[in-house]
């Protein structure tokens, strides 16, 4: 079994190579500005803008992002005069240049009726629709505004919105209008990516009627998902285009009013760092004094922490073709149900005694070929069971409270912690097993893009835990001298004795206690935790992403591997009753060494590196907690011996 296991294993790092090297070769990162933003600072510093865009791309700015202008944000900018409105119809008098664009703008993107007339002072449009209809027609992006900008250097981030009646022809039409002004990538404007609802991924049964995904292929053009940001068809576009999908990080106008620069820069880093984010959308800080210098030093200290990183600035780009073969996702299949058969034994003892149990034939059937089950349908619930069954395994492959030979008669506090080394690692080794199978199997690029995730981490975290917590407080687990009949009967009475028993106050408070800590741990878990986090413990984060290349994480250096040292080292000198509640506590450090390998959308290196600090850190924190303990336990026994 342990065979099948290590071939499933090992079919699994092929899969994880592959996702390494896909990872290794985007490594760019794209640093936008707000061209509005950039001419307000222009104005207020009484700098040209030319000479501010030139500063920025100096800087490592790599492009700026440009809003699309409409109807009615020129006639504010008093380049259309409105010079009649009705109930049911307006007439529009724009500036000579934009006549054209207005025109064309209006027969590719709408169904309105338009009439040009030439009048003494200029050509008048006359709409049979509300002004307000009409102000909402958008035209694309400022000519002069790209002109400015190309001219500085700096590439175009175009950003457009959808549109009512939106249709194929004018999704086409917008795109290619962009393309044509030399845009890259595109962020889509409000709450509806464009084409929403019924255009946005290619139709099967129309393959040649246009949509988003199609024409930004047809184009090469990219597309920018933001980070937390929830637009309609946000994730359908994404699935069908991930090789044209770039994901985007910004700070909200609403996160600025308290945002400060290293802060920021911290956050963008991290980002680009640890999430695969590719395109950085940053907002300047105009209210400062001396907003201009302070905002390109800003830009500098961003590019240089990039550079640091191993990031390299420049035009954002998507992610090369990532997917698992068949073969190897069927191998690891047998992984799994390898797994499940040790994990049956390790309790039953069934199959180390030659037989296979009845749960044992179907269940590991199912496991072995649900990795082939769809694209990613399979896969999914697949590393689901091996997120449940590893951790599980590790917790209960063997009596990890047993004495060690000779550990009731007293043994040594440097060979108790050598025995807990052992039994850490081993249970670590078995975890990390099954963190390598997820990774494999989900070796995808819809989840390197976010534009999909590890379904179940919260089920995911309670099965190991809650499992360890009723085998060893009920102790179900067989052995040559305890056969399963017994173990079972032993709980029965077990449990029948505990029922009749008082419940006493302090047991009620350590069961809420230990409920909290629990519902604690399963809410901060997953991709979108349900529980936020306080301000020192933000501060503390802070702190380590400076100090460390990546931040381990507190659930493992600080609570479940010091934890787990204690209770295996207090379990290896016989003191079982204190070693239990530890050992609980402890295994949540390895269902979150292995939920640190199901953020599919964090590199790989960064999450080897953070399970590789959060464990060694764990094991010295859980050394000098077992030898400080030992310490006071022996003086207290010194002292007892001296009174009496």
């Amino acid at each position: 079994m342990w065979a099948l296991v290590a071939v499933g294993v090992l079919a699994a790092l092929v899969s994880a190579a592959a996702r390494w090297r896909v990872e290794a070769r985007n490594r760019r990162v794209e640093i936008t500005l707000d061209y509005s933003e950039l001419r307000r600072l222009a104005a207020a510093q009484g700098v040209p803008l030319p000479d501010v865009l030139r500063r920025f791309r100096a800087a490592g700015a790599t492009s700026v992002a440009l809003q699309e202008e409409s109807i009615g944000s020129l006639e504010e900018a008093r380049r259309i005069e409105v010079v009649g409105a009705g109930r049911n119809t307006a007439s529009l008098l724009p500036e000579q240049a934009l006549t054209a664009r207005i025109l064309e703008a209006i027969r590719n993107k709408t169904r309105l009726n338009v009439r040009a007339a030439e009048t003494a002072r200029g050509t008048e449009l006359s709409f049979d629709q509300p002004l307000a209809l009409v102000r909402g027609v958008a035209l694309g992006l400022d000519p002069q505004a790209v002109a400015d900008a190309r001219a500085a250097g700096l590439g175009v981030v175009g950003r457009v919105g959808n549109w009512e009646g939106v249709t194929p022809e004018g999704v086409r039409w917008t795109l290619a209008q962009l393309k044509s002004q030399g845009v890259e990538t595109v962020i889509f404007s409000g709450d509806e990516v464009l084409g929403f609802k019924g255009y946005i991924a290619a139709d099967k049964e129309e393959p040649t009627r246009p949509s988003t995904e199609s024409v930004l292929r047809e184009q090469g053009l990219y597309f920018g998902t933001v980070e937390f940001v929830k637009q309609k068809g946000n994730d359908l576009l994404a699935r069908a285009a991930q090789d044209r999908t770039v994901r985007v990080h910004t700070v909200s106008g609403a996160e600025m009013i308290a945002a400060d620069i290293p802060g920021n820069i911290q956050r963008f880093l991290l980002a680009a760092r640890e999430r695969n984010i590719r395109l950085l959308f940053v907002r300047l800080f105009t209210q400062e004094p001396d907003a201009l210098a302070k905002n390109v030093e800003y830009v500098e200290k961003l590019t240089a922490g990039l550079k640091r990183g191993d990031l390299t600035p420049g035009p954002a780009h998507g992610y090369n073709d990532l997917h698992t073969p068949l073969i190897l996702r069927l191998l690891m299949g047998l992984g799994l149900a390898a797994a499940w058969c040790l994990l049956l034994d390790a309790l039953t003892g069934f199959i180390s005694r030659g037989g296979l149990g009845i749960i044992s034939i179907p269940v590991a059937a199912s496991l072995a070929l649900l990795p082939g089950v769809g694209e990613t349908a399979g896969p999914k619930l697949a590393a689901l069971a091996a997120a449940c069954l590893f951790p599980t395994l590790a917790l209960l492959h063997a009596d990890l409270l047993r004495p060690a030979p000779g550990g009731r008669q007293g043994l040594a506090p440097r060979a108790a912690l050598e025995y807990a080394f052992r039994r850490f690692l081993a249970m670590t080794g078995i975890t990390l097993m099954g963190a390598m199978l997820i990774v494999g199997l989900l070796a995808d690029r819809v989840f390197l893009i976010k534009a999909d995730a590890f379904a179940g981490i919260k089920v995911a975290q309670l099965i190991p835990i809650a499992a360890a917590a009723v085998v060893y407080f009920l102790g179900l687990q067989a052995s040559p001298e305890r056969p399963w009949p017994r173990v079972v009967d032993e709980a029965r009475r077990k449990v029948i004795y505990i029922g009749t028993q008082p419940i006493l106050l302090w047991q009620v408070a350590a069961a809420l206690g230990a409920l909290v800590l629990l519902a604690i741990v399963v809410l901060r878990s997953g991709n979108d935790p349900g529980v936020g986090v306080s301000g020192l413990e933000l501060r503390v984060r802070g702190l380590l992403d400076r100090l460390l290349f990546t931040r381990p994480r507190f659930k493992e250096f600080l609570i479940g591997h010091p934890a787990m040292i204690l209770a295996l080292a207090l379990g290896a000198t016989g003191r079982r009753l204190w070693a239990f509640p530890l050992f609980l506590v402890g295994a949540i450090g390895q269902v979150s060494l292995l939920n640190t390998f199901c953020h599919l959308h964090t590199p790989l290196l960064v999450s080897l590196l953070r399970a590789l600090l959060g464990f060694s850190i764990g094991i010295v924190f859980g050394a000098v907690a077992y030898l400080l303990l030992e310490r006071l336990l022996r003086r207290m026994t010194s002292g007892a011996t001296r009174a009496g």
